[in-house]
């Protein structure tokens, strides 16, 4: 009989451990509304990988860093990834990358009383636009910002250069557009999003993605499930759902 329990207990601990959720923790950083540590869901972006994840029963447990150490510790292998990041062949050397997880659309903000009209970059020739350092604009826009065809007007953040723009300092500023958008109704006010219009054209998209290190063990079959959870919310509808919401002005 005592045998007979132990025979169950066995069977029984084995279940638990195998129906249990596999959990790993993944370096993330602050970009509202797309990821942020105090944000509904950690932010749109962090919402879209971690149900990825659950969909393929893994747990994601995030951890904040400014964005040079996140993708430090990632690297190191100390967490078993990170979020979100454009990929380029440093990078593809050190991690597997996801399918995109977000396509992120920089457009050209500007000011209703002084409306811009382009259907080229050099169409704005002579103009003076807004610029974050350490923000990149794309080959076309920086090469016009570098030969001064473009006039850069730099700022530490994008919440300065916005001021800019609402007080007609600048013609224009390029920013992502969810970012933009939720940065004008929360820092900036309702007034503010009042004030300023998006252009139609596109400054610069591309895809970002989630990075898997090499060095954590399983690091390819991890990334096979989290692309199968991301293709089950194409399927779905719910990725788009989330994407909806995140870009309601």
């Amino acid at each position: 009989m005592l045998n007979l329990i132990c025979f169950l207990c066995l069977i029984l601990l084995t279940h638990s451990c195998w129906a249990a959720p596999q959990q790993i923790e993944l370096a993330n950083g602050e970009w509202s509304p797309l990821l942020g540590e105090n944000l509904p869901n950690n932010g749109y972006a962090s919402q879209i990988v971690r149900r990825a994840f659950a969909l393929e029963k893994i747990k994601v447990n995030y951890k904040f860093y400014p964005w040079k150490r996140s993708l430090e510790e990632a690297r190191a292998g100390k967490v078993a990834g990170t979020l979100l990041w454009t990929s380029n062949a440093d990078r593809q050397k050190d991690f597997l990358i996801s399918q995109p997880v977000y396509s992120s659309r920089t457009v050209l903000f500007f000011h209703r009383d002084r409306p811009l009209l382009w259907q080229y970059p050099e169409d704005l020739k002579g103009g003076r636009f807004g610029i974050t350092n350490g923000y990149s604009y794309g080959k076309i826009w920086e090469a016009l910002l570098n030969s001064r065809v473009l006039i850069g007007d730099q700022a530490n953040t994008d919440t300065q250069n916005f001021a800019k723009l609402l007080a007609k300092r600048i013609d224009g500023f390029p920013c992502e557009e969810v970012v933009g958008i939720d940065l004008l109704r929360h820092q900036l006010g309702p007034a503010a999003l009042q004030k300023i219009n998006i252009s139609p054209k596109t400054v610069h998209e591309e895809p970002l993605y989630l990075l898997i290190s090499r060095k954590t063990p399983g690091a390819e079959a991890l990334m096979q499930r989290f692309n199968r959870g991301l293709t089950k919310m194409h399927g779905s509808g719910e990725l788009a759902e989330i994407l909806k919401v995140a870009l309601q002005r």
